[in-house]
């Protein structure tokens, strides 16, 4: 009957050391899952958009991701309006171009952990939206190269989407 009542302690420690925290660095390292079109209709001009969610695996030391409320704006004082750092390709005759968005791509994800320091993964997602009335491209062939910035600065590789096309009406 002890034996019953001690045996769950020993293993105990045995299941707790079977679970080590990760060695990731303290830049941010993403990775491309996948990229999805929606066509939604925009509630402020009720006309059609394209609604594009990019998803990207992430790994980081440091936990130091995404900004609460508050900070994001004092950072908007200092000139710093995304750790989203997004740029555009289009497909223009066969090649793809940059592409300069008439209102430049500004976009914070919130914090991703709220806890103590430590390295933390998961995946997160950038969603940019179209609307096809103000798109000079309709049927266009876009993909996304996107990178994130850290709390301290530190810019992750970058990553490149697979291609999407925005959708006609």
């Amino acid at each position: 009957m002890r034996i019953r009542k001690i045996f769950p302690l020993f293993l105990l420690p045995i299941c707790l050391g079977c679970f080590s925290v990760p060695d990731f660095d303290n830049v941010p390292e993403i990775e491309f899952q996948s990229i999805s079109n929606a066509l939604r209709v925009d509630e402020v001009t009720g006309g059609y958009k394209d609604s594009i969610t990019v998803s990207l695996k992430f790994r980081d030391g440091d936990g130091d991701l995404g900004y609460d409320t508050w900070e994001r704006d004092s950072l908007e004082k200092l000139g710093i309006k995304t750790n989203f750092l997004v740029t555009i390709w289009r497909k223009d005759k066969g090649k793809y171009v940059v592409y300069e968005p008439t209102q430049p791509i500004v976009d914070m994800f919130f914090r991703l952990s709220k806890d103590k320091p430590g390295p933390i993964e998961g995946v997160i997602h950038y969603r940019y939206e179209n609307l096809h009335s103000f798109y000079r491209y309709p049927k266009d062939t876009v993909k996304f190269e996107i990178a994130i910035m850290d709390r301290a600065g530190h810019i992750s590789n970058k990553v490149m989407t697979d291609s999407v096309i925005f959708r006609p009406i």
